[in-house]
């Protein structure tokens, strides 16, 4: 009845919606306090602040959201590139099974659901900071890291997907383009 890659994607988006929501909450805490604001769990979202604190505070938020959302799309990155069933070799794959690390090796339906995931998350950063910036909330130096990020993992996540292309191709596999 239910969409088996709908599940997946659903399951997936879990960690990083509930990492952002926690990183929002303890980010506004920390940088509220180190301007002097009486600040806790409770009025962490109703916090009234001048324009310039809250220009400051919503900037680091979006910063450690940015670098949250990269580091969650590089782990995907790096798992996908160097730890794919597809391309890794028995050697180091008897290595790692070794270190009692096999969850790293996983297939391509797991790694392109999470990396489109975290991909996803990346994008809506990009676009909040966008928005954030135009209405002269941020800083543009949050901007301009959050474009470089995403269209770094942007550039990783497309070459990833060229290398399994091609193997598929050399090995003679039916491929589908959607």
């Amino acid at each position: 009845m239910y969409s088996k890659i709908l599940l997946k994607l659903v399951q997936e988006s879990s960690i990083p919606a509930f990492g952002l929501l926690v990183m929002k909450i303890l980010l506004t805490i920390f940088y509220a306090r180190s301007l002097g604001y009486n600040v806790d769990l409770y009025n962490v979202f109703s916090l009234q602040v001048s324009q310039s604190d809250y220009t400051l505070i919503t900037s680091n938020v979006i910063l450690g959201f940015v670098i949250f959302t990269f580091l969650g799309l590089a782990y995907c990155l790096v798992k996908s590139l160097f730890f794919h069933n597809s391309h890794i070799s028995p050697k180091v794959s008897l290595s790692i099974f070794n270190l009692r690390i096999g969850y790293l090796i996983q297939d391509s339906f797991h790694l392109f659901s999470q990396t489109f995931i975290w991909m996803l998350f990346n994008f809506s950063v990009l676009f909040i900071t966008v928005l954030l910036y135009l209405l002269g909330l941020i800083y543009g130096s949050v901007l301009l890291m959050s474009v470089v990020l995403c269209l770094v993992g942007m550039y990783f996540f497309v070459l990833d997907i060229e290398f399994e292309y091609r193997k598929s191709l050399e090995e003679g596999e039916e491929v589908f383009i959607l």
